[in-house]
């Protein structure tokens, strides 16, 4: 914060009165000032003491030996003076350069520096240790290059986004924002670096740039992604061997859940749903008739019609699978949505009769795929009806449908995309 805000500000001086200039000025004057009154002043005591002329003339010598000797003091002290000092900031300047640069080198950051030429002009011990490269291994930027990004493509990328920044940063005079980047070691290893850049001052040309090494945070991040990913990969496959252990007591719905799973992700990419949706859909697709296991296998596969009291198990089959399913953690409303796979819009679904307003849109999708595939396949008590039949069903009562779902069904059958 100014120190001067709100009053008068103080400017440097100018001209005579500051700076070299000035103090150079003021010698020569008083100089000037002195020989005058030196001369003038002597001349008018050696007249006024003498009047014979070759005494004047020695008296004449004398008094300009004197002030050549006195003049020539003064200025060997003065010179003396000032070649002391210089040499003084001289050695102040040399031991700021080696203290900085000592603290350049035992910081661990990478560091160089560079002029406006392009050239550098310096490397930390830790850019060295890091990257491999002396400063004598880049002479200038524009050579490292070639060997730090030697993909074309990749190099001109990292180049143009360098360029950008580095004029955003001089036009707004805001701080240079860090860009990330791959660069290839000396050794021919790549690391993952974030890369910053400033310049050394207002009147200086150099420009420091530094390096923050993420190569292990970046090696971390692909080991949790490579792990979230083969566990995503086992549970897949458990929930694949859930679906496969209720076909074994139904054998008459093989294959059902993997229908209902992949025709539930269809409409739900046709309806523009987030990628997190759609696997949620077919995550519960996969396992919404897990319930079944608690229903005797004989109501299962009997193939006359079923009493009242029969089918009262069958419903309860959706709130037998949330039962099993609501304590795993599968990061998305899974159980919820097996509970309400069955419910209807209207409120006349089960097994509680929840009205639309109360069903999650993965269940007013999945309750659609599960009719299209049920009617499209066989089941022991009658012939497969086929998709048309199953279509029918479904725009036929939009009471019990939620409308975009119909819709986003309806262009998919339209495109002939329904994959039963």
């Amino acid at each position: 914060m100014d120190s001067n805000a709100g009053g008068t500000k103080l400017r440097p001086q100018r001209g005579w009165q500051g700076g070299p200039t000035a103090s150079a000025l003021r010698i020569v004057l008083v100089y000037a000032v002195a020989a005058v009154a030196w001369i003038v002043s002597s001349d008018v005591l050696s007249r006024a003491m003498t009047i014979d002329a070759d005494m004047l003339t020695v008296v004449a010598i004398a008094k300009g030996a004197l002030f050549v000797f006195v003049t020539s003091a003064l200025l060997y002290f003065q010179i003396r003076g000032n070649l002391a000092r210089l040499q003084q900031s001289g050695d102040s300047l040399r031991e700021s350069e080696r203290r900085l640069r000592r603290v350049v080198d035992v910081t661990p950051v990478p560091m160089a520096m560079s002029d406006a030429a392009g050239n550098v002009t310096l490397t930390n011990e830790a850019f060295v240790k890091v990257l491999g490269y002396t400063q004598e291994d880049i002479p200038t930027l524009s050579e490292w290059w070639q060997t730090a990004y030697p993909d074309p493509a990749y190099r001109q990328s990292t180049a143009d986004a360098w360029e950008s920044e580095v004029e955003r940063s001089r036009r707004t005079g805001e701080t240079f924002s860090p860009l990330e980047a791959r660069i290839r070691c000396k050794d021919g290893r790549e690391r993952f670096m974030l890369m910053s850049a400033a310049s050394l001052g207002t009147g200086s040309s150099e420009r420091v740039v530094v390096l923050f090494d993420l190569t292990e945070r970046e090696q971390a991040e692909q080991a949790v992604l490579q792990s979230n990913t083969r566990l995503a990969k086992v549970l897949k496959s458990v929930i694949g061997l859930i679906g496969k252990v209720v076909e074994t007591r139904d054998p008459y719905t093989q294959g059902h859940e993997e229908g209902v799973a992949r025709i539930g992700r269809q409409i739900a990419e046709e309806m523009g749903l987030s990628s997190d949706e759609a696997d949620w859909v077919e995550v519960a697709g996969l396992v919404h008739d897990v319930g079944k296991l608690g229903v005797p296998a004989e109501i299962l596969t009997k193939s006359g019609k079923l009493t009242n009291a029969e089918f009262g198990l069958i419903k309860a089959h959706s709130q037998l699978g949330y039962d099993i399913l609501k304590d795993v953690d599968f990061d998305g409303p899974v159980a919820e949505t097996v509970l309400q796979h069955h419910e209807r819009m209207d409120g006349s679904g089960y097994p509680c009769g929840t009205p639309g307003k109360d069903i999650s849109t993965a269940a007013r999708v999945l309750m659609v795929a599960d009719v299209i595939e049920a009617m499209a396949a066989h089941r022991p008590y009658r012939q497969a009806l086929g998709i048309d039949a199953a279509m029918d069903e479904i725009v036929s009562h939009p009471e019990k449908f939620d409308l975009q779902v119909t819709q986003a069904c309806m262009r998919l059958y339209d495109a002939g995309r329904i994959d039963v």
